[in-house]
Parts: structure tokens; sequence; C-alpha cells
């Protein structure tokens, strides 16, 4: 068997920061991140192409998990431009113009860590950012046409709420009313005279 020796030494240094972090869990101070913050994370030692090292990662799970349990799931970030559907860039400034975050989600690479992994804060995505990533997380994991069935069904209601609203508009200028209560009311008033007149009948 032949040993690689900067294999070797990147082994030694993930053990003596491997102790380092176990260190931290006895004092109780950990990360408690919510959704869409970007945290330097010390991965530790991969295996083949897994991620390795420190790097910035995106948490990915719920901000109530992430603050009540010690296990994140994290994407982790690269400069690495692939033309897959897991890849999704990510560029985040700061008020005053400042880079903080360039480069990209890889949401293949999606995995639970430990909060104390978690270094310091770099930054925190817009929600446009984050819906990316969720239907890149959607397309990864198999899951997207839940994802494509829930927007269709939504799509089809803002349609038919549309159409209400035109009617509601409609029967507003035909009985002379500018709100949905003077309507409501009016209704009901023709409509108790309607009965009104049924009974004498």
């Amino acid at each position: 068997m032949n040993i690689i020796l900067y294999e070797t030494q990147n082994i030694i240094d993930a053990t003596k920061e491997q102790i380092y972090l176990q260190g931290k869990t006895h004092t109780g101070k950990r990360a408690k991140p919510r959704r869409g913050q970007v945290f330097n994370c010390h991965l530790g030692v991969g295996v083949g192409s897994e991620f390795q090292k420190k790097r910035p990662c995106i948490v990915i799970s719920n901000t109530v998990n992430n603050i009540n349990t010690s296990i994140v799931v994290v994407a982790p970030m690269t400069h690495t431009k692939r033309d897959y559907p897991a890849f999704i860039p990510v560029k985040h400034c700061n008020d005053a113009g400042l880079l903080l975050l360039d480069g990209y989600a890889d949401l293949s690479a999606i995995r639970a860590v430990s909060s104390y992994r978690l270094a310091g804060l770099i930054c925190e995505l817009t929600k446009e950012n984050m819906k990316e990533i969720d239907i890149a997380i959607a397309r990864h994991l198999d899951i997207m046409h839940h994802y494509n069935t829930i927007t269709k069904v939504l799509d089809d209601k803002q349609v038919y709420i549309e159409k209400l609203i035109g009617v509601l508009t409609t029967l507003r200028e035909i009985v002379n009313v500018e709100t949905n209560d003077e309507l409501i009311n009016t209704v009901s008033i023709l409509a108790n005279q309607s009965d009104a007149r049924n009974y004498e009948k």
C-alpha cells in the first residue's frame, strides 16, 4: 500500500481540527443560524470529490431546526463553474457595495453538519437567491415535479381569483357602489325584499 505524504498530513491536520471542534461542544456555545445565512464551515477531510477544509456554506435547513438542534444542513460554495442544474451562481455585496461572496452554490453536495463547525457569519442571502437555491435542490433531489404541481395549482387559483375580482368589479358598477361591503349589503337588502314578496304571495 502506497502512503501519499500530503494526504497523510491533511488527515493529521483534520484530526487536530476535529479535536478542537469537539472541545467546542463542551462549552455549549454554538451558532444558531437562520436559513439563508452563509458561514465559514470546517468540513474536515473529504473522500474523493467531497468538499473539505474550511469554506463558505449556505444554511438551507429551517431556522426553527437550527435554533433547537445542533445539526444544520448546508450547501458548500465553490468557485468552479459547472453547467449542472445543481450549480447556482451566488453574489452578495454589503450596503456599501463591498463584495462579500462570489461563487456557486453546489446543491449536489448538501450535507448535515454540527453547528459547532460554523466558524463565522459572512452574509445573509436574498429571498431571490434562496428561491433559486430551493428550485435547484428540488431538481437535484428529483422532487421538482411536486414543486411544478404546486406552482400550477397556485397559478390556476390566481387566475380564478382574478376572474372573481372581475365579476365583483362588474357587479359594483351595476349596483353603483364602490366597495365590496356595500355590494354585500345591497345584495342582502335585495334578497330580503325578494323573500318578503315571495312570502306575501
